[in-house]
């Protein structure tokens, strides 16, 4: 058995998660997590799968059959379990240019991978200006300095919100 996944986007529409499933079965698949969101009108998402070997080129053909979207399906590689910590990071601020990159790259600065990231802009209220939302999760070595993590994000702005929660 091995392990895929599967990257998908394509116009939204009924079915297409139904249409996904049933290229999994026929290929004697397992459907393991999957992650899927709307975007502008577009559907995006990811599956995880277990499935025989011999296998593989038979899902391989059958999700290229669904013309409406675009798949890619990748071999994932047997990870060791790592002993990283989980964590979620909770980020508030006024939207601007570029304050994704910066929360990127200062996480980065101490060696955090991010695992999952959900950002939204909407407005504000009392405030007049689009408020930019986020909620990334981690995995971070023992002994990092959540303290540290904290201020250095603070530090990208004046009027940016942190918090860090522990899971």
């Amino acid at each position: 058995m091995q392990a895929m996944v599967l990257t998908l986007i394509g116009d939204d529409k009924p079915g297409l998660i139904d249409s996904i499933a049933q290229c999994i079965i026929d290929a004697q698949g397992n459907w393991l997590k999957s992650s899927f969101c709307q975007l502008s009108g577009q559907f995006a998402g990811f599956v995880e799968v277990m499935l025989p070997k011999d296998k593989h080129n038979d899902l391989v053909r059958a999700c290229h059959q669904l013309s409406h979207l675009k798949i890619t399906l990748v071999p994932t590689q047997n990870r060791e379990e790592t002993l990283d910590l989980p964590a979620t990071i909770l980020v508030t601020a006024n939207d601007r240019q570029g304050i994704v990159s910066d929360i990127a790259s200062t996480l980065k600065q101490f060696d955090i991978n991010i695992t999952e990231m959900n950002t939204q802009c909407g407005s504000a209220p009392n405030w007049g200006s689009p408020l930019f939302t986020a909620k990334v999760k981690i995995t971070m070595a023992d002994g990092t300095d959540l303290d540290s993590v904290k201020a250095a994000i603070e530090d990208i702005t004046d009027d940016l919100m942190v918090e860090i929660e522990k899971n």
